[in-house]
């Protein structure tokens, strides 16, 4: 998980939607670093409401994968050494 082909370059990921064609006026993008704003996002009436395209840009933790996720790949290495 530490080599370099797994760092991903950082970018603005939130101006996709412009992309789409979409500007200020029918699209919102939000930044997401944490858990509460995360539960704060999902409990905003107007997010919730929205009648345009939203674009939540997810911030997580390095290595931050569900535990099978990592069992999986675990097993896969383990798999890889023995060839």
């Amino acid at each position: 998980m530490d080599a370099t082909y797994n760092d991903i370059a950082p970018w603005h990921f939130k101006d996709l939607v412009k992309v789409f064609g979409a500007d200020d006026g029918n699209a919102k993008t939000f930044q997401i670093k944490s858990k509460e704003q995360v539960h704060q996002l999902f409990e905003d009436r107007q997010f919730n409401a929205a009648d345009y395209i939203q674009f939540v840009e997810l911030y997580v933790p390095k290595k931050d994968a569900p535990r099978a996720l990592k069992l999986t790949a675990d097993a896969s290495v383990r798999a890889n050494m023995k060839q």
